[in-house]
C-alpha cells in the first residue's frame, strides 16, 4: 500500500509542477520564434492588418477574402507613401489604423515591386485578384479617407497618384 501511495503522491506533485509550469507567465510568452529565431512582430502585425477598419470595408463591399483586401489596401498605400512627403505622409499613416501593418503584410517582394500605377494591377494579379479591381479599391479606400477627415490636399494627392490619368 505503500507502494501506492507514494505513486499517489508523486503523480499529484507532477501534476501540480504541470500546472504552475502552464499557468505561469513565463508559459504564456511561448512563441515560435523561442524555437525557430525571429519575431513574432511581423505575425502580430499581419493579424492587426487583418482585423482593421479598412479591410473589414473592402471584403463587405467587394465580397474578397481578408488577405486580398489586406494585400490591396497594402499596395494602395505603400504606392501613395512612396510618392507623398511631409505632412501628407504623416497624415496619410494617422488616417488609417493600421496603415503600417496594411503595407508590412504584403507577401515578400511585393512591396519593392509597387512603383507607380501600372504596377498595383501586377500586385492584385499576385493577390489573385483581376487588375481591374485596382478601380473598386480606389473610391473604398477614399472614402474611409474622407469619413476619417482627410484633408482636401491629401484626398487630392492620393487621387493623382492612385489615378494619374484623372
Amino acid at each position: 500500500m505503500k507502494s501506492f501511495a507514494s505513486k499517489s503522491h508523486l503523480f499529484s506533485t507532477m501534476l501540480a509542477l504541470l500546472a504552475c509550469l502552464s499557468f505561469s507567465t513565463a508559459a504564456n510568452a511561448f512563441s515560435f520564434s523561442d524555437l525557430f529565431g525571429g519575431s513574432d512582430e511581423k505575425t502580430e502585425t499581419a493579424s492587426e492588418a487583418l482585423s482593421n477598419p479598412l479591410t473589414d470595408m473592402l471584403t463587405s463591399q467587394l465580397g474578397i477574402s481578408n488577405e486580398q483586401a489586406t494585400g490591396g489596401a497594402g499596395a494602395l498605400l505603400a504606392l501613395a507613401s512612396k510618392q507623398l512627403t511631409g505632412d501628407q505622409a504623416s497624415e496619410l499613416t494617422n488616417m488609417i489604423p493600421g496603415a503600417e501593418g496594411l503595407t508590412g503584410a504584403l507577401p515578400a517582394g511585393l512591396g519593392s515591386m509597387i512603383t507607380n500605377a501600372d504596377s498595383l494591377n501586377k500586385v492584385f494579379s499576385t493577390l489573385g485578384m483581376d487588375p481591374s479591381m485596382v478601380s473598386q479599391f480606389i473610391p473604398i479606400v477614399m472614402q474611409f479617407m474622407g469619413d476619417q477627415g482627410a484633408s482636401a490636399g491629401l484626398m487630392e494627392a492620393v487621387g493623382k497618384i492612385w489615378n494619374p490619368a484623372s
